[in-house]
């Protein structure tokens, strides 16, 4: 049944008239035809999202402030990225490290997603960083074309070698060592085994080429079965 408040009241040419209640009205224009109406719904008095008797009504507008300012750092970021040919760069290179750890990269990290920049001092820092490395990685890149394959696969013969790196593997038979080690020449020597010889030592021996491959466009020798072992000019 239609009554004074939801009832649609027709309207002469250039007036209004709305039947309003105690409640939220909600508003809708129908225009049909050559005639006019506007219906006054009545409804229930919407839920805002605050609620100020809400269990968690403090968290209410620090979270509102958060937006804002992820949001003023989304801009700010995009417009880094459009005005500075290195940003994007400083940001991949960065986000391998949590915004939350320690050191300079984390900073930078957490500098970029909370402000959407770094400081002129900080970009410029980065920048040297990358820079260097990028001529370190041409300079590896050189010197590992010009790697060889060393000896013959399946005989064993003298080799004298310095460490470069270890690398600690677990296995179902204990804990071995891969040692990735550089000749004279700077050819690439590969050691897994359970002897370990240490970081930067120099370390001669007698093994058994087991075979020759290629690792990331880098040839190395693998050997095994080291003996006469001398780890910096002393018996292992």
């Amino acid at each position: 049944m239609e009554t004074p408040r939801n009832r649609a009241a027709p309207t002469k040419k250039g007036s209004i008239k709305i039947e309003a209640s105690a409640s939220f009205l909600f508003l809708t224009i129908v225009i049909c035809d050559n005639c006019h109406y506007i219906m006054g719904i009545e409804r229930e008095e919407l839920n805002m999202a605050y609620n100020p008797t809400h269990e968690y009504e403090h968290h209410y507008h620090p979270a509102i402030e958060s937006r804002k300012m992820a949001n003023a750092a989304t801009t700010k970021r995009r417009n880094w990225i459009a005005t500075d040919d290195r940003a994007q760069e400083i940001i991949d290179f960065v986000a391998d490290y949590s915004p939350e750890g320690d050191g300079f990269f984390a900073a930078c990290n957490k500098g970029i997603w909370q402000f959407g920049s770094l400081t002129p001092n900080m970009r410029n820092a980065m920048v040297k960083v990358l820079d260097k490395r990028a001529a370190q990685a041409a300079e590896w890149a050189t010197r590992d074309g010009k790697c060889e394959f060393v000896g013959t696969v399946g005989e064993r013969q003298a080799f004298s070698v310095t460490v470069k790196h270890i690398v600690e593997l677990e296995g179902i038979y204990g804990i071995s060592h891969l040692h990735i080690c550089r000749d004279a020449d700077d050819n690439v020597i590969i050691y897994k085994g359970t002897q370990y010889w240490g970081k930067g030592a120099q370390v001669t021996f007698m093994a058994k080429v087991k075979e020759h491959g290629v690792r990331d466009g880098v040839k190395q020798t693998i050997i095994q079965r080291p003996t006469k072992v001398k780890v910096n000019g002393e018996d292992y």
